[in-house]
């Protein structure tokens, strides 16, 4: 197998219905926990230097306030319809890496190869987003409901 193909397996047969159990809709690399007043995504995160032995990727989390966004896209910004967890908007938007919320506070990309196994990729991946990356998001939520 190709990292790319580890990679597409673990997220999408391993972390997607994770983040599906935690209340999250989506697919690909893009989740969203719906919240009727405020954006809250999740995004996985591929490096750019990927090769077909070696790719990175971290997780990203973004919480956008619904009106702030529209108001935005009224006052004829060129974003589409609903924002990028992958993208830093500015002050009015909250976006952080896993890595920032874990212990140690560092930034954190997960390493995968054509050898390596999925099962231990996703159980990491998905105890990040469910010990930290959720709960920061969730807290979030609260302050712009």
């Amino acid at each position: 197998m190709t990292a790319q193909e580890v990679f597409s397996a673990a997220v999408r047969q391993g972390v997607a219905p994770e983040l599906r159990k935690q209340g999250f809709v989506g697919s690909g690399q893009v989740f969203e926990l719906p919240d009727p007043n405020v954006w809250l995504l999740l995004g996985i995160q591929k490096s750019s230097g990927a090769s077909v032995d070696r790719l990175k990727f971290t997780v990203n989390l973004a919480a956008v306030p619904k009106g702030k966004w529209q108001e935005i896209l009224d006052s004829g910004a060129k974003y589409p319809s609903r924002p990028s967890p992958n993208k830093v908007y500015g002050k009015w938007a909250w976006w952080a890496r896993i890595g920032e919320l874990m212990p140690g506070g560092q930034d954190l990309w997960w390493v995968v190869t054509g050898d390596a196994g999925k099962g231990d990729l996703v159980r990491k991946v998905v105890s990040a987003c469910v010990e930290y990356g959720i709960p920061a998001l969730r807290e979030q939520g609260n302050l712009y409901g």
